[in-house]
C-alpha cells in the first residue's frame, strides 16, 4: 500500500504541473452548473463596457435563465460577449441586451428583452446583437462615487451659498417685500387682462421672424456687404452736403446776375410761349394738315394741270385790273 501511495503522488504532481503550465482556469473545468446543458447556439453581443461582468455570467430572458457567457473579445473599442443560449430559446432579432444586477451587491448578468410587437424572425447561431440594441451596466460603485462627489464636492456648500444670496437679494423690511409682491401680482394681473394684446405681439413677432427666415439670403448679404458700403455711402452723403453748401454762394451770385434781366426774360418768354404751344400741338394737327394738302394736290391741282377745262361764260366789268393782275401773277400767267 505504501508503494502504491508513493506512485500516486508523483502522478498527481505531474498532472497538476501540466494543468498549471497550460494556463487552464478553474472556470474551464466542466463542473456542473458552470455551463448550459443540452443543445445550444451562439449569439454575440456588442457592449460599450463590460466592467465587472464575471466569467460564466448568466443570460436571463423574462426572468428565466436561458444561457451563459462563454467568453469576451475586445475588437477595437467594442467588447463582444459571446454567449451560449439553449436551443429552444427563441429570441427576435430586435432583442435588446442589458447588463443588470439582481441585488445591490449581486453579480452582474446579461438580461435579454424582446420589444413588444417584435418581428417574427429569430436569432440564429452566430448572429450579432449590435451595440445600438445594448445598454451597459449601472454599477453600484459608480452610483456611490457620484453620491460622494455630490456630498464632498462642495455642491451642498454651493446650494447653501445660493440660498444665502437669494435671501440677501430681497429687502429685510417686510413692508418693502409686501410692496414688491403687490407690484408683481399687479403686473401678472395686467398681463392676464391683456392676453389678446400679448397674443397679437407674439403673432407679429412670429411673422417678422418668418419673413427674416424666408429672406435669410438677403439678410446675410446685407450683414456681409452692408458695413463697407454704408461707410462709402456716408462719405458720398457728406460730399453731397458740402456741394449743396458750396452752391449757396453761387446761387446768390446767380440771383444778382439774373435780377436786372428779369423783365427781358419775361418778354422773351411771352413771345416764345405761343410758338412753343404751337410746336407742342403740331404732333396733333400736322397729320390732318398733310392729309388736306395731299387731297388738294391729288383731287384739284393735278387734274386741272393735266387737262385744264376753262370756259368763260361772261366777263364782268366790275373786276378791277389791279386786283386781277396779282391773282394772275400768283398763278404764273403774267410776269
Amino acid at each position: 500500500m505504501r508503494r502504491i501511495a508513493l506512485r500516486v503522488i508523483p502522478a498527481l504532481t505531474a498532472v497538476t504541473l501540466l494543468l498549471s503550465g497550460c494556463g487552464v482556469r478553474a472556470t474551464d473545468i466542466p463542473i456542473p452548473g458552470t455551463y448550459p446543458s443540452g443543445d445550444t447556439y451562439t449569439v454575440r453581443i456588442e457592449f460599450g463596457s463590460v466592467l465587472n461582468l464575471p466569467d460564466r455570467a448568466k443570460v436571463i430572458a423574462d426572468g428565466v435563465e436561458i444561457g451563459m457567457l462563454d467568453h469576451i473579445d475586445l475588437i477595437g473599442n467594442t467588447a463582444v460577449a459571446t454567449v451560449k443560449v439553449h436551443a429552444d430559446a427563441k429570441l427576435p432579432r430586435t432583442t435588446t441586451a442589458e447588463l443588470r444586477q439582481s441585488t445591490i451587491l449581486g453579480d452582474i448578468h446579461i438580461a435579454l428583452e424582446a420589444p413588444k410587437n417584435a418581428e417574427t424572425s429569430f436569432l440564429r447561431d452566430g448572429d450579432v446583437i449590435p451595440m445600438s440594441q445594448t445598454v451597459p451596466a449601472t454599477n453600484v460603485e459608480d452610483i456611490l462615487r457620484a453620491l460622494s462627489n455630490i456630498i464632498t464636492g462642495g455642491r451642498w456648500a454651493d446650494l447653501q451659498r445660493l440660498v444665502t444670496d437669494v435671501n440677501a437679494a430681497f429687502p429685510s423690511d417686510p413692508a418693502e417685500l409686501d410692496r414688491i409682491n403687490n407690484a408683481g401680482r399687479a403686473a401678472l394681473r395686467d398681463m392676464a387682462s391683456h392676453s389678446a394684446d400679448i397674443d397679437r405681439i407674439l403673432i407679429s413677432a412670429q411673422q417678422i421672424t418668418g419673413k427674416l427666415e424666408s429672406g435669410r439670403d438677403a439678410v446675410d448679404r446685407i450683414l456681409t456687404y452692408g458695413p463697407d458700403r454704408a461707410a462709402g455711402l456716408s462719405a458720398v452723403l457728406f460730399n453731397v452736403v458740402k456741394l449743396i453748401i458750396s452752391g449757396g454762394t453761387l446761387a446768390r451770385n446767380v440771383g444778382d446776375l439774373a435780377l436786372p434781366h428779369v423783365g427781358d426774360l419775361q418778354s422773351i418768354v411771352s413771345i416764345l410761349a405761343p410758338t412753343a404751344v404751337t410746336v407742342g400741338y403740331s404732333d396733333i394737327t400736322l397729320g390732318a394738315n398733310l392729309e388736306t394738302f395731299h387731297n388738294l394736290l391729288r383731287d384739284k391741282l393735278i387734274p386741272f394741270l393735266e387737262s385744264p377745262d376753262v370756259r368763260v361764260d361772261r366777263v364782268s366789268a366790275d373786276v378791277r385790273a389791279d386786283q386781277l393782275v396779282p391773282i394772275m401773277r400768283a398763278m404764273g400767267l403774267v410776269p
